[in-house]
């Protein structure tokens, strides 16, 4: 099996505000009969606890296992939609554990087996995969989160092109136009919209029109 020693993980397919990153630590040698203590740190030049993530409260190899799942929780938070949040989770050698390997070789990379680094953002590097200009406009991640908010419409399915299908995109080019259509008519008649429902740079009506 591979070992690695870093994530990236994104919150743009996620409709909730937290994602659970389970950190393996594998013990080599034997199980013990009690709970040992681990040494783990962690640190950013960029995120701060509770704000950004969440630790355990504990850091401990049960009774009788190999392995533990150090699970570190990230936080969406608005920021995340420009800047890429980084943490390094460092292991040292306590009473209970020495650390004899350090790296591990694998296919020409070496890759550190004390260090994990996470990196997490709320951006898109590209399109989800179902996403059709020629149907639902020229992509942007203010569009895909306002079609999700008001279609009630799971991130996730974005990347799947049989749930997103071409009827369902033309489904939504109709019911989005329809509703831009809408908060422009508000605005026009000073009356509550949604600010979303316009480019936040050009301030221009969002269209999914083709």
């Amino acid at each position: 099996m591979a070992v690695s020693d870093s994530l990236d993980v994104t919150f743009v397919y996620e409709a909730g505000d937290v994602i659970e990153v389970p950190v393996r630590v594998q013990l080599l040698g034997r199980a013990a009969d009690r709970d040992r203590s681990l040494a783990i740190e962690v640190t950013s030049d960029n995120a701060e606890e509770w704000t950004d993530y969440v630790l355990p409260e504990r850091a401990v190899l049960p009774a009788g296992a190999s392995f533990t799942d150090y699970v570190v929780k990230l936080n969406r938070t608005e920021a995340l939609k420009k800047d890429k949040k980084t943490i390094r989770l460092q292991i040292f050698s306590n009473e209970h554990f020495s650390l004899p390997v350090t790296e591990v070789v694998q296919v020409g990379d070496t890759v550190s087996t004390l260090i994990y680094t996470i990196s997490f953002s709320d951006m898109f590097t590209k399109a989800p995969a179902a996403w059709e200009d020629n149907l639902v406009g020229e992509f942007s991640q203010q569009k895909f989160e306002l079609i999700c908010k008001v279609l009630d419409i799971d991130p996730a399915d974005f990347n799947d092109p049989e749930v997103i299908t071409l009827a369902k995109l033309l489904y939504i080019s109709a019911e989005m136009t329809a509703y831009i259509q809408e908060e422009v008519r508000k605005k026009a008649d000073r009356e509550p919209y949604d600010v979303e429902a316009f480019d936040k740079i050009t301030g221009e009506p969002l269209n999914f029109g083709r």
